[in-house]
């Protein structure tokens, strides 16, 4: 049984200080992109697909995982959920007879990009909110550097 110094210092911990930073930053974050209907891994996967569109010929769903550092069946249902919202295309590939090819549509784009201004204004206000309670967060975190 953890005795109760053992208690107080785990909820003291550098960890733990950021894990409630990182609480209170997710959530703020998930409030702002709920307003056009989209996640964090799905501007995730959108924003991966749009960087590898520019690049390559050909993106498969292994390359947006990848490129997005998430887990290739977490991709997939992300990426099928963002197709049947007519966000991306998907076709069959040219290189392999069973790989889909995947290519972000303007409806993606256009969420993509509202996305990525709300996500830019959010981490802009997040920083500097005089919210006492986030700022004590902030500076608990950085003490903890």
């Amino acid at each position: 049984m953890a005795s109760n110094e053992e208690l107080q210092a785990f909820q003291n911990s550098t960890s733990q200080t950021f894990f409630a930073l990182y609480t209170d930053w997710f959530r703020q974050m998930k409030s702002q992109l709920r307003r056009i209907g989209l996640t964090h891994p799905q501007v995730q996967v959108l924003a991966a697909l749009q960087e590898l569109n520019l690049k390559e010929d050909e993106v498969t769903q292994v390359m947006v995982a990848k490129k997005a550092d998430i887990d290739p069946m977490t991709a997939s249902a992300i990426i099928t959920k963002l197709a049947r919202a007519d966000y991306l295309d998907r076709f069959p590939g040219k290189k392999k007879a069973r790989t889909k090819a995947l290519r972000i549509n303007a409806n993606g784009q256009a969420h993509l990009d509202e996305a990525l201004a709300i996500l830019s204004d959010f981490e802009k206000d997040y920083w500097k909110d005089q919210n006492p309670n986030r700022q004590a967060l902030i500076e608990a975190a950085k003490k903890s550097l």
